[in-house]
């Protein structure tokens, strides 16, 4: 009986140690499940779904919202309407749209940008453009309520803004362009850079300073990004020029210190053998300031650029190289046959990305930029809602022109001016 009672109480302790270490194998694997991290080691971009925004509405320029994961907003040019989309990693719908009064038959709004929120709140700035000759403006509006708070006068087609990260200043490009001005004087070189001063509120907001950019007839700002240093960039796109300079060095008078960068011409590799210029469009700044990103939609290339000092990497990069047969280019030209409009760059996972709107692709591209000397394609994907009719090879009836780039969730936005619609994209980590 004794020895009966010791063996099943052997079997009672081997059974709980059994129990026990599978219960401990368990919660091991349970908490080696948790720690498990996914990698990407690839973009691969993938188109969502596109809305129409309006035939004629002219979907220009859109923007995700800074401190949002679900939000983003688009002007319509023609129809002086700005939109604000709602978004999922697998959908979006437009959910408010506010008509805006520029108080000028003959203003057109051209371009955007939201601000960091400023007491709780996100404002977007509008660029608005008198095509009587008449200074432009910035329209500054509530986020939320689709109010104008204020309104400051600017230098000649405002055609490119940026907030400074911290929301203290805003950036204004301003082309005066004599192509699509043919009132501006003979003797009004150039166009300008306005930068307005937000630290007393955007209620509050004024002029600083507009400081001209004349040393040449046709030196032409386009658009300009900010860092969180304070460094700006603007595209001088005529003269194929970059501008470097600091808020810091920003007075009521002048810009103290700045630098200008000539880009180099594409080395004679277009179909004629001719060196076709760059004239410089899309500019976005690395997360971390070091480098810039510039597409240049003549000779359609991009290049990186290192700041604040604007030494080049490598060279230009010609994107058309990477477009398959059958995808919309407009043959029409040795010039302008794809031209890379508005760019991002993006990091996940030790890679940073730089992603493009072709405005006579119809597509979206997207290249691995970690070594900035030596881009490496990484995949494309299509924008609008018939892109699959706009294979005429001459211009594109889609018009991908502008492009949101959300900073970490993985998803894009490009609006499509022509076709008047918005295409939704996203990055293989947003499908996860």
């Amino acid at each position: 009986m004794d020895k009966l009672f010791k063996v099943f109480t052997s079997l009672l302790l081997i059974s709980g140690l059994v129990f026990y270490v599978g219960c401990e194998e368990d919660a091991t694997t349970a908490a080696d499940d948790e720690d498990v991290v996914i990698t990407y080691d690839s973009f691969d971009i993938q188109a969502v779904m596109s809305l129409s925004a309006g035939e004629d509405a002219n979907a220009e320029i859109v923007r995700t919202v800074p401190g949002s994961d679900n939000q983003a907003v688009f002007v319509s040019s023609a129809v002086n309407r700005l939109t604000v989309i709602d978004y999922t990693p697998t959908s979006f719908a437009f959910s408010a749209d506010y008509d805006l009064d520029p108080n000028s038959a003959t203003a057109e709004m051209t371009s955007l940008d939201v601000s960091p929120q400023i007491g709780g709140e996100n404002y977007v700035a509008v660029c608005v453009a008198e095509t009587d000759c008449g200074l432009g403006k910035i329209m500054f509006v509530e986020l939320s309520t689709g109010t104008i708070v204020s309104e400051v006068t600017v230098g000649y087609n405002p055609d490119g803004t940026a907030f400074t990260k911290d929301g203290s200043y805003l950036i204004v490009a301003c082309e005066d362009d004599r192509e699509d001005r043919p009132c501006k004087p003979e003797d009004r070189w150039g166009g300008s850079v306005s930068i307005i001063d937000l630290t007393s509120g955007v209620a509050n907001a004024s002029l600083l300073l507009d400081f001209p950019v004349a040393w040449d007839d046709e030196s032409e700002p386009e658009h300009c990004e900010t860092s969180l240093d304070g460094t700006v960039i603007v595209s001088i796109q005529e003269t194929s020029q970059i501008l470097i300079f600091n808020v810091s060095d920003v007075t009521s008078d002048t810009i103290s210190s700045y630098t200008v960068v000539d880009l180099p011409n594409d080395g004679g590799t277009s179909d004629d053998g001719e060196s076709v210029e760059g004239e410089p469009d899309g500019l976005f700044i690395s997360p971390d300031g070091t480098m810039a990103l510039i597409s240049m939609e003549r000779n359609g290339t991009f290049q990186m650029m290192s700041l604040p000092d604007g030494a080049m990497y490598g060279n230009p990069y010609i994107m058309e190289a990477d477009l398959a047969d059958g995808w919309q280019r407009d043959d029409r030209s040795y010039k302008k046959r794809t031209e890379p409009e508005e760019c991002s760059l993006v990091e996940q996972d030790g890679k940073l990305y730089a992603v493009f709107a072709m405005q006579e692709a119809h597509a979206v591209m997207v290249y691995d930029v970690t070594d900035p000397a030596n881009p490496v394609y990484d995949s494309i994907a299509p924008a609008g809602i018939a892109w699959e009719e706009d294979n005429g090879m001459e211009k594109s009836t889609i018009g991908s022109e502008g492009l949101g780039m959300h900073p970490t969730n993985g998803i894009a936005f490009s609006a499509n001016e022509r076709e008047g619609s918005i295409t939704m994209f996203t990055a293989q980590w947003a499908r996860e």
